[in-house]
């Protein structure tokens, strides 16, 4: 509200001295009265308008948030035999669902390692773009280490992930815009699980 208050009291200033400028010229009072009514009206036109639009744009951005799909992502931990073999392993599963009313479309999702110097996108989790519709729920798991293996992660990074944090990131467009957000997990290494950084 202060924007629209700044503005009116700025046309305010213009205007009185615009009135000053005029006393100052000297005319009679009948030559003053219809430029003093014109510009009497057009401030008040003018700062009509100022709270007009400053009223659409705030309506305009709450349809725009009211649009936006409600999306959460959770990173959890579980314990599971490694298909083929008898291996207990970590899976990571990343769940995610839109609990909102309202379909996603063009949903990006994208998986990292992250630590001071380095930045390792995690490969062929997801497709490229995603559609989720009303209050669904889903989620993709992977056996942590070996898929971090079998997908080009260095070794030293794998022995060392307590030193990472996996980035879940997502993204998706919305009316001209983009929405992005990502959440942090750290890698405890005594227990093998990921945990809220």
């Amino acid at each position: 509200m202060r924007v629209p208050i700044v503005v009116s009291v700025v046309l305010l200033f213009i205007s009185a001295a615009f009135i000053f400028w005029m006393f100052s010229l000297g005319l009679e009072s009948k030559d003053l009265l219809s430029p003093l009514i014109s510009t009497f009206a057009a401030t008040g036109a003018l700062i009509s308008l100022v709270f007009v639009m400053y009223g659409y744009f705030i309506n305009l951005s709450a349809f725009k948030e009211s649009q936006k799909p409600r999306l959460l992502f959770q990173v959890h931990n579980a314990k599971a035999k490694l298909e083929g073999t008898n291996d207990i392993v970590h899976p990571t599963i990343i769940a995610y669902s839109n609990v909102s009313a309202i379909e996603c479309r063009g949903l990006s999702i994208h998986v990292h390692l992250i630590s001071e110097n380095d930045v390792i996108e995690v490969p062929r989790l997801f497709s490229k773009l995603l559609n989720i519709p009303p209050n669904d729920t889903r989620n993709r798991n992977f056996p942590t280490k070996v898929y971090f293996a079998n997908n080009g992660i260095p070794q030293q990074v794998i022995d060392k992930l307590d030193a990472y944090k996996l980035r879940v990131e997502y993204s998706y467009s919305i009316m001209g815009g983009e929405v992005r957000s990502f959440y942090d997990y750290s890698w405890d290494s005594k227990n093998e699980w990921w945990s809220i950084a």
